[in-house]
């Protein structure tokens, strides 16, 4: 009689047998090859328009002065083609909510002007983002050359320990919503592709036949899935590790992003039977799923739209994201967030089972 572990076991090499031959099948194909690399080379795109680059010579401030002094205002281009874009607000408080990734703060103290009168050398406070807490000493010397020949005189921007890790409520930078979107786009597009290729050479048909469980033969793909997935995922998380403040809920959140990803890419590849259908329902579905993570943020979003798209799992999957990313995760939020992810990913396995289970009679 055969013990539950060995049944676990040999229901596991059924399913590792079936993802194998897969990955090997599409590393074998040319076109999922150039698929991958593009896929891989968008993640490198995405990183390269959320953070400065080498050439940037544009630096926008958040400016709290306390003394309204005046001398922080408007655009301002330096000698060297450098331009310090000053935006004003009334608060720390304020000026911590306002900046994002491409800016920094500065607090202009009360008597800064008396003391610049003065012309001895004047030390400003700088704050910036948790993202560049390694690159202190650099910034602080950018911005104090910068702004001593803004003002004429010898200034020094101090930043020291001044980090600032975002608040769960503040979207500070787009890199969770890029996560998802390349983690989706990979997934919606591989996957069915390799279905249908599946479909046409009859492999399907054989594993239907063969003494593996439906259960086993969506898993066995879902692996195979996780295996492209997991490519472009652990590049961006090489790319974009200094965004992260809590590891843990980050490979969570990518876990449950790639596993819905998955089963919704298997659903529709089951539904669908050929390519043609495929590039037709490929934009409108990723425009459905994208969009509301995009204007789900809007401050001014309608109320009743707000409450729609909390339901959708690809909201719910970029705000965990997002409190990856922050100071904390509120826990309320979070339950209903993974609970919307966890459901939808059920509800769609559930649906390529039942459709499997169909076109096995």
């Amino acid at each position: 009689m055969i013990s539950t572990r060995e049944k676990v076991t040999n229901s596991l090499n059924v399913i590792w047998s079936i993802a194998q031959k897969d990955i090997v099948d599409a590393l074998k194909n040319k076109g999922t090859l150039i698929n991958i690399i593009l896929m891989m080379g968008m993640v490198v795109f995405f990183y390269w328009i959320s953070t400065v680059r080498p050439w940037d010579k544009s630096i926008e401030v958040i400016v709290y002065d306390e003394g309204n002094s005046g001398l922080f205002e408007g655009t301002i281009e330096l000698s060297d083609s450098y331009e310090i874009r000053h935006i004003e607000v009334s608060s720390l408080g304020q000026m911590k909510r306002n900046m994002r990734h491409e800016h920094w703060g500065l607090i202009v103290p009360v008597d800064f002007e008396q003391i610049l009168a003065s012309g001895s050398e004047t030390t400003l406070t700088g704050h910036i983002l948790w993202a560049w807490r390694g690159k202190v000493a650099e910034l602080e010397t950018l911005y104090s050359a910068k702004f001593s020949e803004l003002l004429g005189q010898p200034v020094q921007v101090e930043i020291g320990e001044n980090i600032i890790v975002p608040s769960p409520d503040i979207d500070t930078t787009d890199v969770n919503q890029h996560i998802l979107f390349v983690t989706l786009f990979v997934a919606i597009t591989l996957i069915p592709a390799l279905m249908q290729e599946e479909k046409l050479t009859k492999t399907m048909d054989a594993l239907l036949v063969s003494p593996a469980s439906i259960g086993q033969v969506v898993m066995g793909k879902a692996l195979a899935g996780l295996f492209y997935v997991v490519l472009t995922g652990g590049l961006f998380f090489t790319l974009n590790w200094m965004y992260i403040t809590n590891w843990w809920l980050a490979l969570l959140a990518f876990l449950l992003c790639a596993m819905f990803s998955i089963g919704l890419a298997l659903a529709v590849s089951s539904l669908l039977h050929t390519p043609q259908q495929l590039a037709l329902w490929l934009a409108p579905l990723m425009i459905l799923l994208i969009v509301p993570t995009a204007l789900a943020g809007f401050s001014n979003l309608a109320p009743s739209l707000k409450v729609i798209f909390a339901w959708i799992p690809t909201t719910a999957l970029v705000e965990v994201f997002q409190f990856a990313m922050s100071s904390h995760a509120p826990v309320d939020r979070l339950l209903f967030d993974l609970a919307i992810a966890l459901g939808w990913t059920g509800l769609s396995f559930a649906a390529v089972v039942w459709k499997v289970r169909r076109s096995d009679r």
